[in-house]
């Protein structure tokens, strides 16, 4: 048994011989005019995408790019021991990149919106989840390029691991001026690239594709070691990003908490909060009554005791002569706007619901209409016939089974062998739900008596 569970996860059942692997992740590495012309186009595309702020043309962008066949082939490369194959893959990756910052740049230099959208902005803070992300789609990458048959797993790992939004990004902090942008940007891609190729090399080895060439153990090690130092000086850094971005999370988790209780406390009029993860500060302007000057320090000690010290808390008073009114304006106008944009947003995940509802209550009273149509063309002597939807459970059953119930009631007897074709023709029919099927005889005094009223209506 335990053999037969471990086997389930053996990459060896469809893993395609590997002269076919090795030509498929070879052709992805070559540079030639037709990749040339996808990669242009396709940076064009995701730098449109990144400029509209359009999710859906970003996502069109990294599906057509050829960026990934150089990074797999460095990888592959490296898991093969074929040195000639890694140098003309980071050639081919550095002609890439060139070509896709230049084009990035030249369209942030003519494009008439130069600001800066929130797609674009996503670009620039790489944490430790982009390096995860990074090496699964990596691995994700190489098994599907080792199968046999067509995978649609390769267009999923290309926009997961989104290779060409970075550089588009690192074009806009050149074309911009601003080079955190450019530094953000290229050191996500670099995140993508070092671990995608990383993946792909474990892979290579686990899969136990044939070595190009022997090296000795003294290349061995030095191979090793170049890996390693590659892998930890990429990381380093993103680790770093990602715990100040849970540290900034707990503390604008935290300082919602102790505002929220301020805001109940009845001696406060809390007009408008100003909350700076990253400088650690909250800026309070208050109303009403002038707050005690100890209020600051008050809530300062309370952010120490949740865990969060050396928090820098502001007070300001409403009626203080040197209260900046144009800026607490906007403050409460921004409240505004994002508690309508909750409601709104609510609101209309609740009609989506109910739309959904409406939707399938008329399919399912389509469905019961055609049913109906089909038997009494099927049985013209069925005296009634009654579909119903429900729910079917037993005394073990954990909860209720959505069920067709179908009743027929016939003036002369319908064959065992005829019901067990309707049942069977009603299995395919609602291939997925339960049916069950009821046929009865009509009572000979019941159908007297519908006889008899039959012949008083003619």
């Amino acid at each position: 048994m335990r053999f037969k569970f471990f086997n389930l996860f053996d990459l060896r059942h469809d893993q395609d011989d590997a002269e076919a692997i090795d030509t498929a992740i070879r052709s992805g590495v070559q540079v030639r005019g037709t990749n040339l012309w996808v990669l242009i186009f396709a940076i064009l595309i995701a730098s449109i995408g990144l400029n509209v702020n359009s999710t859906a043309v970003i996502i069109g962008a990294m599906l057509i790019s050829p960026l990934m066949g150089p990074i797999i082939g460095i990888g592959y490369g490296a898991g093969i021991n074929d040195f000639a194959l890694i140098k003309r893959a980071f050639r081919n990756l550095g002609i890439f990149v060139a070509i896709s910052l230049t084009t990035a740049i030249l369209y942030f230099l003519v494009t008439p919106l130069s600001q800066a959208q929130s797609e674009l902005l996503a670009r620039t803070t790489p944490t430790l989840w982009d390096v995860l992300i990074a090496f699964f789609g990596g691995a994700a990458g190489i098994v599907a390029l080792t199968r046999k048959d067509i995978s649609n797993v390769v267009p999923g790992v290309a926009i997961a691991t989104a290779l060409m939004p970075p550089l588009c990004t690192a074009g806009y902090g050149i074309a911009t001026g601003n080079p955190e942008f450019f530094i953000g940007a290229f050191y996500l891609f670099s995140i993508n690239s070092v671990f995608i190729a990383f993946a792909t090399l474990l892979f290579v080895k686990l899969l136990k594709l044939p070595q190009h060439t022997e090296i000795d153990l003294r290349v061995r090690r030095r191979t090793r070691l170049f890996v390693g130092v590659a892998i930890f000086a990429t990381l380093l850094p993103s680790a770093v990003l990602a715990y100040r971005l849970v540290q900034q999370e707990v503390f604008a988790t935290a300082a919602d908490r102790l505002i929220r209780e301020l805001d109940r406390d009845k001696r406060f009029i809390l007009l408008a909060k100003d909350v700076s993860p990253s400088n650690r500060s909250v800026v309070l302007t208050m109303g009403g009554e002038p707050p005690p000057v100890v209020l600051a320090q008050e809530m300062e000690r309370r952010f120490a005791d949740a865990g969060i010290p050396r928090t820098r808390v502001t007070v300001r008073y409403a009626g203080a002569e040197k209260l900046d009114l144009p800026t607490l304006k906007l403050q409460l106008q921004e409240d505004l706007y994002r508690n309508t944009l909750r409601q709104v947003e609510a609101e209309g995940q609740r009609i989506k619901e109910l739309e959904d509802e409406n939707r399938r209550l008329k399919r399912i009273h389509a469905e019961r209409e055609a049913l109906l149509q089909e038997l009494r063309a099927q049985y013209p002597e069925a005296a009634s016939i009654t579909v119903a939807n429900g729910e079917r459970a037993g005394r073990e059953d954990g909860g209720g089974v959505e069920a067709i119930v179908v009743f027929i009631t016939t003036n002369t007897e319908i064959p065992a062998s005829e019901q067990t074709r309707l049942r069977a023709w009603l299995a395919v029919r609602f291939a997925g739900k339960e049916v069950d099927l009821h046929v009865a005889r009509m009572p000979q005094d019941r159908q007297f008596s519908v006889g008899k009223m039959k012949k008083r209506r003619a």
